[in-house]
């Protein structure tokens, strides 16, 4: 039983991970190409530890102890002039298809985005596990297409985003997705196509449409 509750914790603290993950995207995205992304390293680092706090002696835990480690160093040399840091080397390769190794991709991804290099974060992103589909895999997803819609290739962007409202079904919050799909029609310039996409936020998912302030990107949209 104990077990069991230990396991549940760990994956409810991966989960407010990446959720957290999704919101720093979200809320930095103007300042991402400028100031970098320190923050989302800080709270990575933080909720991972809290994580690790329920002590067990297993190799999964070995292997978050490390990926911690690394991105502890890496996260160090990010603002540094120093190329391929051997921290970064380490953590390619250690990413793989476990729950905790697939962590390592999402640092990755931290690092590249704090280096200003979104092709290195979407060539990470793109590296992902395909299997299982669970709820870590959607939210790398999501990131994708956000970074997609950052490099401006809405189109991949709208069709990765297309994709995830019919598998996530349950899975992963539609709100999220829905949210991040307008914000692609909208800098495509696909005005009409965004203003329905915030709108049916907030229709159907009222206190996210609060939380993304969608009525605020309707009236700026003049709807």
């Amino acid at each position: 039983m104990k077990r069991r509750e230990r396991k549940h914790l760990k994956e409810d603290e991966f989960v407010s991970t990446l959720t957290k993950i999704i919101r720093f995207f979200h809320n930095w995205q103007r300042e991402l190409k400028i100031a970098g992304f320190s923050l989302v390293a800080i709270l990575m680092i933080i909720v991972v530890i809290r994580a690790v706090q329920v002590q067990s002696e297993n190799r999964a835990n070995r292997d978050l102890a490390q990926i911690m480690k690394l991105q502890a160093g890496l996260m160090a040399k990010a603002t540094s002039s120093e190329e391929n840091p051997a921290e970064l080397t380490q953590l390619e390769k250690i990413a793989g298809r476990g729950k905790f190794s697939r962590l390592a991709y999402l640092y990755l991804v931290n690092y590249w985005v704090q280096r200003n290099d979104l092709a290195q974060a979407q060539a990470a992103l793109e590296k992902f596990p395909e299997r299982p589909k669970d709820l870590f895999y959607f939210q790398a997803k999501d990131l994708l297409g956000q970074v997609l819609t950052w490099r401006k290739e809405f189109d991949r962007a709208l069709a990765l985003f297309d994709s995830l409202e019919k598998e996530a079904n349950g899975v992963y919050p539609l709100e999220a997705v829905l949210i991040h799909s307008a914000e692609a029609l909208e800098q495509k310039g696909d005005k009409a196509q965004a203003l329905a996409k915030y709108r049916q936020v907030q229709e159907k998912y009222p206190q996210a449409a609060f939380f993304w302030n969608v009525s605020e990107r309707i009236r700026r949209l003049g709807g």
